[in-house]
């Protein structure tokens, strides 16, 4: 794992009360600082137009850009060099209780590309797969137990992915492909240090404070191999490693106070941020005439590997000499475990090409997927609410191959609309006195994206 620092700090003077306020108010920020998503857009979403349109099943003959995250392996399976740019909008319709939750739209820019080199006739291809949401780079939000919170599409999307992939053709019906996916955790410290006046603080205070990042660079592999046994047959199988990312901040204060006193605390919280799970994917094609095409897929991710997300604190508070009392124990948190459970999710996804002519080629897509969710109903303090989901998806590809000599490949236009429900869930607390209560959570999830995609021969 390679180490990138960048720290950034400042420092500054603060002679009275009110700069003194702002740095225990810069503090009380960084207490209050939230976990970050959950996992990257794709793992939620999938990647690529055609894919979603698929359902997602599309491990055993993928052949366009989408190979950087559903099989690298597929990239050698390219014609020619491809660049894609797609847009993709979901709107959650979610509630607890009858009433709309907070979860916000989800839009992201998509960018593909895929590169294949022929020498002799083994055939070499590079991809890149980039997703960059449009709203921010990077969303954060507390774990707060109190407080249900949509888990899986709260702030699970709002992050930058990116993969870079090579495969190789090295005989007519294998292809094999491996690469990795980046991600970046941070650690965050504040220092406050100075004198506290209390008789006369904005005349007789003097605090500084400083704050430092740091951000460590970590990688996660992904790799597969894609079989053509038959011409009506091909298999897949994919596998994504895990990642885990930590944040640990760290919040220190050494002031003296009234000069006959010195007042330290220090608070150093660890949570992790964002977390993958490993999984692998078998799939089949099959193209029992040569205009239909349908692909069936199966998908294990290992959930029950996941972390607490409740964020472990250590809060330590003295003063020396201790001229008042001060509390032995002032709190702190413990991690929560969560109770995952690894998950089984079926594909099914349907292409039908309903035109095909020397100018332009129609093709008419449909998927299905079931995902259960590895959640378990809250029962204690923890609320991180989900619920069972059916997404079905509808699309289309219109290519037009008859473009030379302006473009010696073809351009093709691929779109989908899709729609995810989330089952109903009842969730029922243990105790009686729970802050929150008993609750029932579900809804709905309504998306559609477009994608240009440009081929060169």
């Amino acid at each position: 794992m390679t180490k990138n620092t960048h720290p950034t700090a400042s420092s500054r003077t603060l002679p009275g009360s009110i700069r003194a306020s702002a740095s225990l108010a810069a503090l009380a920020t960084l207490l209050l600082a939230p976990s970050l998503a959950h996992a990257t857009p794709p793992d939620t979403y999938g990647f690529g137009a055609r894919a979603r349109a698929l359902g997602g099943a599309v491990t055993a003959d993928v052949s366009d850009s989408s190979a950087s995250y559903h099989n690298p392996a597929g990239l050698a399976a390219s014609e020619g060099i491809q660049l894609s740019v797609g847009y993709v909008d979901l709107h959650p319709f979610l509630e607890i209780d009858g009433e709309r939750s907070s979860v916000e739209r989800f839009g992201t820019l998509e960018v593909g590309m895929v590169a294949p080199v022929k020498v002799g006739n083994v055939i070499t291809a590079f991809g890149l797969g980039l997703m960059l949401p449009d709203q921010r780079l990077a969303r954060t939000r507390s774990t707060i137990v109190t407080r249900p919170r949509w888990e899986m599409y709260d702030t699970r999307s709002q992050r930058i992915f990116l993969a870079a992939n090579l495969a190789i053709r090295p005989v007519e019906w294998l292809t094999i492909g491996a690469g990795i996916a980046f991600q970046a955790p941070s650690e965050l410290t504040l220092d406050i240090r100075g004198d506290l006046a209390l008789d006369d603080p904005e005349a007789n205070s003097r605090l500084e404070h400083q704050f430092k990042g740091d951000l460590t660079s970590i990688r996660y592999p992904a790799a597969g191999f894609q079989i053509e046994a038959t011409d009506w047959l091909s298999f897949g199988l994919s596998y994504r490693g895990e990642y885990t990312l930590a944040n640990r901040i760290v919040a220190l204060a050494d002031v003296r106070v009234m000069r006959i006193a010195t007042l330290e605390f220090l608070l150093d919280t660890f949570s992790t941020s964002l977390f993958g799970p490993q999984q692998a994917s078998l799939s089949f094609a099959f193209r029992p005439i040569p205009d239909l095409r349908i692909g069936l897929e199966v998908t294990w991710y290992d959930w029950s590997a996941h972390p607490s997300l409740i964020p472990t604190e250590e809060i330590v508070l003295g003063l020396d000499p201790p001229i008042v009392e001060v509390p032995g124990n002032i709190g702190g948190r413990s991690a929560i475990p969560l109770g995952l459970h690894d998950t089984f999710v079926p594909r099914i996804g349907v292409e039908y090409t309903a035109v095909r002519t020397n100018a332009v080629e129609l093709d008419l897509r449909v998927g299905y997927y079931y995902e259960n969710s590895p959640f378990p109903v809250q029962r204690g303090v923890a609320n991180f609410v989900d619920g069972d989901e059916h997404t079905t998806s509808i699309g289309f590809g219109l290519r037009l191959t008859d473009l030379e000599p302006t473009l010696p490949g073809h351009l093709q236009i691929n779109g989908y609309l899709l729609w995810s429900r989330i089952v109903e869930r009842t969730h029922v607390k243990d105790s009686l006195v729970d802050a929150v209560g008993d609750y029932t959570a579900g809804g709905d999830l309504l998306g559609l994206g477009l994608q240009l995609e440009v081929a060169f021969r």
